[in-house]
């Protein structure tokens, strides 16, 4: 088996590789150095293995996932950040150190044998410590309780390591095609029913082989194992068996003995301890792991033995770093609403961090929020200019707005400075395809994939490129292998049912959304994209009821989730059905914003004007930093001739977002009927600097600048009007036609 990295490699860009912890069933670890810090990690690199399916990789995210959830203790080691390698994971983990040669109970047990049964009780109220708070972060077990998985090392506790990668070991990555040296590094084997069952031989409670599930008390029994181990100073089983090299017959022998409860006698005071978490029937072990620290408590005063407790209190704690990359993490493992609230947290506490403002605005874009993205990209690039990060991003929130010139203008920046810039050069073939230029756009993609051909990015691109020229066989094949690459580009899978829509292969596309269902069927968050999309893409009827569930399996949701279900039934033309929605909406919330902007959307195009009003201008009270709310509900009251009421309103969206220039003109609009030319002038040539082919803001500059008398500014401004007539009405180019003779 060949190692991922060699000593000096690189490693996700910013950690140098120094030497290779260990390896086994989760493939290897790590000992890596910041290139900056000098922080020391170990790096789990969790290789997948060449069976390993979709879904594989998402129970993988979904342990990874939890064991960041675990946030910071002492007697849990820490996970600071997960990156992604292809379809590789690599999660940069806690490093502790050596001491006297020991990093786990496994090595005191086997190299020195150095420690009393003082120390003994105080490692085991530790675990059980770290295994409380495991459990109150709502981890189901730890399913891989041994020695090795416990540390010691420098650390003054121990701390308990690979929660729950036990169990993503035995579905996923890791590089398990190769057998084992010893059974320690076996994590998964058969149980008596033929399925998998996680955990290493020796130490799997028997309602495990048998096929239960893992709980506390399996954990309980895995450690019983080791504690037995710990204090008989050997690494033999805690029954008369012996390991002859097939690991499943080892587990059978060892659970034949468990369920006569033959527990070989050792001189110790946690002997009955032990005895009881071996208990063949789970009901018969502790309860739990305070009522387990309390029987270690008592057996160690009993024997006169010193005992230890430790309080310590909930909730993560950490440096300003370590908030900023636990939110990148979550970024990575797509959940970009709980990545976001910590973002927001960190920019608050530290708003000069173009770090924290960059994630920030990547957590932002994911959320649909690319106003309040470009703002924290801005934000981070004027802190920090010599950065390409906070304009490549800066580009791509712009691309997603409509503004393409503003994207080009932030990406020429980074090609003028690094033209091999990879991820630039897919940034520019996707702001070449918003401009139409498909063309363009295949070539620059292309020249990529010859760089780098497993780059996944690439691949998506080039669909959405093939895809503008109208070849939709060869854009389906191009999602097909970023997919094969990286089956949890979600974009992707949804650009390619919509592809097979457009080829009428409904049911091909359908299986793609169900395809997608079932890998995220755990992140709320990808399942409302994947039904927003289906919406969207003619399969409303579908999509509701995707909506429909997910406020049943998330409660908190049903509101927003009401919504979009009014949305898909407008995709529908039910509009009736849709009003209902939204009205429904605000009964479950009240404040519910965009609730309120959909039905005065709805009103303002059955042309009930006051009644939009009314519904926006509700909106801006409950969210009053919303640009497009202010901008709606200016535009209603400018209809409706409140031009003070507009002028305010219109006035607010800008100041939260200056770069739009239809808000600017109807801003201009809105200051002209109160008497104030100069001002509206101003907004005008605000919106001509943003957009110089706004033909309309053009040709009503020329026309208040002639009010003026200022003739010169006015013919300046009508022929650039002219350059644009058909976007004007007919009655303003009969009017300019008058203005230029």
């Amino acid at each position: 088996m060949s190692w991922a990295y060699e000593p000096g490699e690189v490693l996700c860009d910013e950690y140098v590789v120094r030497l290779l912890l260990g390896q086994g069933g989760m493939g290897e670890v790590y000992l890596v150095e910041h290139v900056s810090s000098g922080d020391l990690r170990a790096a789990k690199v969790m290789r997948v293995r060449s069976g390993a399916t979709d879904a594989d990789l998402v129970g993988f995210r979904r342990e990874a996932l939890s064991l960041l959830n675990l946030g910071n203790h002492p007697m849990v080691v820490r996970l600071f950040d997960v990156r992604e390698d292809g379809r590789d994971t690599v999660l940069l983990m806690e490093y502790v150190a050596p001491e006297s040669g020991c990093t786990t109970l496994q090595d005191c047990i086997g190299r020195t044998q150095d420690y009393n049964d003082r120390l003994i009780g105080a490692w085991s109220v530790e675990f059980c410590v770290g295994m409380e708070h495991a459990l109150a972060c709502r981890m189901a077990a730890h399913r891989d309780i041994k020695p090795g998985n416990l540390l010691i090392g420098s650390s003054p506790f121990l701390k308990i390591a690979d929660f729950g990668l036990a169990l993503a070991a035995s579905h996923h990555p890791a590089v398990v095609d190769d057998k084992p040296r010893r059974v320690s590094q076996l994590q998964w084997l058969k149980s008596a029913d033929g399925r998998l069952t996680c955990g290493t031989p020796g130490y799997i409670a028997p309602e495990l082989f048998a096929g239960g599930k893992a709980s506390p008390q399996s954990d309980m029994f895995s450690f019983g194992v080791t504690l037995w181990q710990v204090a008989a100073r050997s690494l033999a089983s805690a029954y008369e068996v012996t390991f002859d090299g097939d690991p499943t017959e080892y587990q059978r022998a060892i659970l034949k003995k468990a369920h006569a409860h033959a527990v070989r006698p050792i001189d110790s005071p946690y002997f009955e301890v032990i005895r009881r978490c071996l208990a063949p029937d789970p009901l018969r072990r502790y309860p739990d792991f305070p009522s387990l620290r309390e029987a270690i408590k008592s057996a160690a005063k009993a024997a006169g033995v010193c005992a230890m407790d430790f309080m310590v209190a909930a909730g993560f704690r950490g440096s300003f770093e370590e908030f900023v990359t636990r939110g990148r993490s979550y970024l990575v493992l797509g959940r970009y609403e709980r990545a976001l609230r910590i973002l927001d947290q960190a920019v608050q506490h530290k708003p000069d961090s173009p770090e924290a403002l960059v994630a920030q605005g990547e957590a932002l874009t994911h959320r649909g929020q690319f106003r309040q993205a470009v703002r924290a990209y801005e934000s981070a690039h004027r802190l920090n200019p010599d950065s390409d990060a906070p304009l490549t991003g800066l580009a791509l929130a712009w691309l997603d707005i409509g503004n393409t010139a503003q994207a080009r203008a932030a990406l020429d920046r980074v090609l003028s400075r690094h033209p091999a810039n990879l991820d630039a050069q897919l940034i520019l073939a996707r702001i070449m395809g918003a401009e139409g230029n498909n063309r363009g756009a295949l070539d620059a993609v292309e020249k990529v994939i010859v760089a780098d051909p497993q780059d996944w990015r690439a691949h998506d691109y080039h669909g959405r490129a093939l895809w503008g020229l109208g070849k939709l066989v060869d854009a389906a094949k191009a999602f097909g292998t970023c997919l094969r690459i990286n089956p949890l580009t979600l974009d992707a899978r949804l650009s390619l049912a919509s592809v097979l829509t457009e080829q009428k292969d409904l049911s091909a596309a359908d299986a793609e959304y169900q395809h997608g269902i079932r890998l995220f069927k755990d992140n709320p968050e990808a399942l409302n994209k994947i039904a927003a999309h289906m919406a969207e893409h003619g399969h409303a009827k579908k999509a509701i009821g995707l909506f429909e569930a997910i406020a049943d399996a998330e409660p908190g949701s049903r509101s927003i989730m009401l919504v979009n279900i009014g949305n898909a039934h407008l995709r529908l033309d039910d509009r009736q059905s849709a009003i209902e929605s939204f009205q429904q909406a605000i009964k479950a919330d009240p404040e519910n914003a965009l609730a309120y902007s959909r039905l005065g959307d709805m009103e303002n195009e059955n042309g009930r004007i006051e009644k939009a009003a009314g519904y926006f201008a509700r909106a801006c009270t409950i969210e009053l930093d919303n640009a497009s709310y202010h901008a709606s509900a200016g535009t209603a009251y400018l209809q409706l001739k409140d031009n003070n009421r507009a002028a305010t309103h219109l006035r607010r969206s800008v100041e939260l977002f200056p770069e739009q220039p239809l808000t600017l003109y109807n801003l201009a609009v809105a200051l002209l009927f109160t008497d104030t030319e100069d001002a509206a002038i101003k907004e005008l040539a605000k919106a001509v600097r943003i957009d110089d082919g706004y033909a309309r803001a053009w040709y009503l500059k020329a026309q208040v600048e002639k009010h003026l008398g200022r003739t010169a500014d006015a013919a300046a401004s009508a022929r650039r009007a002219a350059a644009k007539l058909s976007d004007l009405a007919a009655h303003e180019r009969e009017a300019l036609r008058a203005l230029i003779g």
